[in-house]
């Protein structure tokens, strides 16, 4: 039986990989939201800027480098008042930031401000100019709360003496920074799969209703249950063969520089290259990789199921590439594709509980960023059930339609 099995996801996945046509339709499009993902993700948030900086006192120029090492916030450009107002008539910059000549003094009676001259074309583009320039004046006071603080700053309550007795009392629920494009990573890469899963396992499925060759499969002598069988293993071979090197590539591309005495013992294992300081490359534990595989898993079987539901219902594979593709799009949306979820509309929220691409972005989130693995076991849950209930009526379905035939 397990011979039989083998001989038919072996002949779907050398069918799949014969197919470039297919392969280019799984990943052309997730790759597209992909590169746009990057493409918004280094915008949307980073506005051209003019900085014009009339103050020459000692804290003016602080207030002036605070604004400038903000380069998560703005695409800043240092003007004169003259080129600043021209650059905002032209529409080159969207705002001017002014550093007043009375900066020093004003602050000294605590009438300190820091004028901004806003372009508000639209409310999104103001509202992103109007929290960043929020943060670094507030940096000023609380030097916890601009990127540079977050990143290596004071945290878990520890309260800075300012002037004005006002401080943030920080305390992270995680210990990991993520830049926002790594967080973003993981839906595209759950897309990936979900694309693979359903375009793949659909095609096969509608190919063999319109080539015939659902009648020889049920007239063969291996019998019907391990030719069902074989056809989900090969939807999984299929997705794993071609989301192993995009997921390679992915953690390889996260090197980064790293420098701790040998005796330090991090969280996360990591690769050193050139002693205690250099490179390295951070390792998960061995629970967040089982982690990983259960999750790639799950979420893997859930699609190649519903793929083949939707093989047997449709029967045309050019209805099924359309169907699948956009299938994919709609649970990469609600999943929280482009933003997390509890930040949408409630109706959104609501359906997104319906949706397994919601729990497989989550915990993939979880299992490669952070040390803990808070919500794994809700994500892990959900997405077996799914991968359970989809692979059992996938089977009955095509189990029927092949004996229909």
């Amino acid at each position: 039986m397990i011979g039989r099995i083998w001989g038919m996801a072996r002949n779907d996945l050398a069918v799949w990989l014969r197919s470039p046509a297919a392969i280019a339709a799984s990943l052309l499009p997730a790759l597209g939201m992909g590169v746009l993902v990057a493409v918004l993700t280094n915008s949307v948030g980073q506005q051209p800027v003019a900085l014009v900086v009339r103050g020459h006192g000692r804290f003016a120029q602080r207030m002036a480098r605070i604004i400038q090492g903000d380069r998560d916030a703005y695409l800043l450009e240092k003007m004169t008042s003259a080129d600043a107002e021209r650059a905002l008539g032209d529409q080159r910059v969207a705002a001017i930031i002014v550093i007043p000549e009375n900066f020093d003094e004003a602050l000294g009676s605590g009438d300190a401000a820091v004028d901004v001259y806003l372009n508000n074309v639209n409310i999104d583009l103001a509202d992103d100019i109007r929290r960043s320039v929020t943060r670094s004046v507030a940096e000023f006071d609380a030097p916890q709360l601009g990127l540079l603080g977050e990143l290596h700053g004071p945290a878990r309550g520890v309260l800075l003496p300012n002037p004005y007795r006002v401080a943030i009392a920080e305390h992270d629920l995680r210990d990991t920074n993520v830049s926002f494009l790594q967080y973003q990573v993981i839906p595209i890469v759950v897309l990936i799969v979900i694309s693979i899963g359903l375009l793949g396992t659909a095609l096969l499925t509608a190919r063999d209703f319109e080539r015939g060759t659902a009648k020889m499969l049920v007239i063969s002598p291996g019998g019907r249950l391990p030719l069902v069988i074989g056809r989900l293993v090969g939807g999984t071979l299929i997705t794993f063969a071609l989301i192993t090197p995009l997921v390679a590539l992915g953690f390889l591309t996260r090197y980064i520089p790293y420098c701790a005495e040998e005796s330090e013992a991090p969280r996360w294992l990591t690769l050193v290259l050139s002693g205690p300081c250099g490179w390295r490359l951070p390792v998960p534990s061995w629970t967040h990789g089982l982690a990983l595989i259960g999750l790639l898993t799950a979420v893997t079987l859930t699609t190649v199921g519903l793929g083949t539901l939707l093989g047997v219902a449709l029967r045309d594979a050019r209805l099924v590439t359309m169907t699948a593709l956009n299938g994919a799009a709609y649970m990469f949306f609600l999943g929280g594709g482009f933003t997390t979820v509890p930040f949408l509309p409630d109706w959104i929220q609501i359906v997104s509980r319906l949706v397994p691409t919601r729990y497989a972005i989550d915990g993939l989130r979880q299992a490669l960023f952070y040390p803990d693995l808070i919500g794994f076991g809700r994500d892990i849950l959900v997405l077996s059930a799914c991968a359970v209930s989809s692979v059992m009526l996938a089977s009955l379905k095509l189990t029927r339609a092949w004996r229909r035939r």
